[in-house]
């Protein structure tokens, strides 16, 4: 009587492993045929853009170290780059918006080329956050990067090329710009 009551409970729990482990294989979905999900080592929050920083993950490969290396760093300054250059070029255009005295189209041509200019100063000195660096089954090599520039830096250049251009200087409202700014910047680390 115990032999069976003992094999019963036996066939319960191992009834009950086969249910869980086949449920957990079903709550991950499969990769479609002849296809690999390819896993980014540098994905989770602290990788992305927030309040503070503006941050880019970009990867290269090349047999040589090196390169893959210089590929990731150059790929991560251009999406830097592009994403801060498109953020400036609204904080400008609604800065000019609400000037309340006319500023003309040299006006802000020269306000976005001095804000450009910044933003591309400010690259030079990105932060790596991260890095890391795979060798793949052919020989070749994976470079990870994540790469950051902090938003208030690049608030206080912009606000600087400004301010060395005395006749912009004179009719430049730190105030509304700082104002703009930071509206921008909020919105943005809501995406």
């Amino acid at each position: 009587m115990k032999r069976i009551l003992f094999g019963a409970v036996a066939l319960l729990f191992a009834a009950g492993a086969v249910s869980c482990s086949s449920s957990k294989k079903s709550a991950g979905a499969a990769a479609p045929a002849g296809m690999v999900e390819e896993v980014n080592p540098l994905s989770g929050p602290q990788y992305r853009s927030n309040a503070e920083y503006y941050r880019a993950v970009q990867n290269g490969v090349s047999t040589e170290r090196s390169t893959a290396q210089k590929i990731a760093m150059q790929n991560c300054r251009q999406e830097l780059a592009a994403t801060i250059q498109a953020d400036v070029k609204a904080v400008m255009e609604n800065y000019v918006k609400n000037q309340d005295t006319g500023v003309t189209a040299e006006q802000k041509s020269q306000y976005q080329e001095l804000a450009y200019t910044a933003v591309n100063q400010q690259l030079r000195d990105v932060q790596i956050v991260e890095e890391k660096i795979y060798r793949q089954d052919n020989g070749s090599f994976r470079y990870y990067v994540c790469m950051q520039m902090p938003k208030a830096a690049l608030e206080s250049a912009v606000e600087e090329a400004i301010a060395k251009d005395a006749k912009l200087n004179l009719e430049f409202d730190r105030a509304q710009f700082k104002k703009i700014f930071e509206e921008q910047m909020a919105a943005f680390s809501q995406q």
